[in-house]
């Protein structure tokens, strides 16, 4: 076996082989590229107690370290994808081999990269545009209620202005966003949030009685809903990827045909689900399925079709 038939035996090097030659990739494909590469060392290194030198691995060992960092950077370039996209928002079949080792953990962290790269924005509103589909529990007779509307979230977050049908609506009074015991009543309060990681996960698993959301949904709705700064964002993504049981699914589209990742996380409560577009960060959907007590079945679906900043409402 020469040395090019060593580097290449791995699980899929057929399918990679395969492919057959394609255009160089863009420069921003290669960074990204890199970035998750990069990540998913950190995590080999993490694994392993005791670092031992490059020449003293074996062969197999090797190959395995090669293979990850393959299909890692492939898919960050945009050559290999998760899974098989279905209908109805969820992955149509198993990942093939040469993505498998692309971890959920190694995925966020790219992601967070992806986010810390971009730049901040500002604006006197938050708009946010989101449909959210409402389902009952399978032991009360099922409702089926969905709505579509533009938010507007001020600075002060003295009052949330909701756009439907062309007509506006505030809603005064105190409103916040929440992570753990921490309730941010402003933008000012989402702006003191730690960005570390382990911070993050601390902060968001020290409150228990939240509403019984999990730390997922936790950073799932700041993520969707908020103007977080571009390394909070970042440090959202990396403290999910610390999360233990947060798992990787596939390519899948949302409920709006849009092509993202999804991600499952199953809690004490229930089974949550997000989807999030690799190329830009964003996070498109976030879902939860109760899986206890007489709630168990119900489902709220959150799609964001879009969010940014607003000078003035409508």
């Amino acid at each position: 076996m020469t040395q090019r038939d060593e580097l290449l035996d791995f699980p899929g090097s057929e399918a990679l082989h395969a492919a057959g030659r394609v255009e160089h990739p863009a420069p921003r494909a290669v960074a990204q590229a890199l970035a998750a590469v990069e990540a998913a060392a950190r995590q080999e290194t993490a694994q392993h107690t005791v670092a031992l030198p490059v020449r003293r691995r074996s062969s197999a060992h090797g190959r395995r370290i090669l293979a990850t960092v393959l299909a890692t950077a492939a898919v960050a370039a945009g050559v290999v994808v998760y899974g098989t996209t279905g209908s109805g928002g969820r992955s149509g079949g198993h990942a093939p081999q040469q993505a498998q080792a692309v971890t959920a953990a190694a995925f966020l962290d790219h992601t967070a990269d992806v986010a810390y790269a971009k730049s901040a924005s500002s604006g006197r509103y938050w708009k946010v545009r989101k449909q959210v589909r409402h389902t009952g529990a399978k032991s009360a007779p099922r409702t089926d209620n969905s709505s579509t509307a533009d938010y507007y979230y001020a600075r002060s977050m003295n009052a949330v202005h909701v756009v439907v049908g062309g007509q506006t609506h505030t809603k005064a009074g105190a409103f916040a966003w929440g992570l753990g015991p921490k309730e941010l009543h402003s933008w000012s309060d989402l702006n003191r949030l730690p960005v570390a990681p382990a911070q993050l996960v601390s902060l968001m698993n020290s409150s228990k009685e939240y509403a019984g959301r999990s730390a997922f949904l936790q950073a799932g709705t700041l993520l969707g809903e908020t103007p977080a700064r571009p390394d909070l964002r970042a440090g959202l993504y990396r403290a999910l990827a610390r999360l233990h049981g947060v798992e990787l699914v596939g390519t899948v589209k949302d409920s709006a045909g849009r092509s993202g990742t999804e991600l499952v996380f199953t809690g004490a409560l229930s089974t949550d689900r997000m989807v999030i577009d690799p190329r830009t960060s964003v996070l498109l959907e976030i879902t939860s399925v109760s899986t206890k007590g007489r709630d168990r079945g119900e489902t709220t679906r959150v799609t964001y079709l879009s969010s940014g900043p607003a000078d003035k409402i409508g």
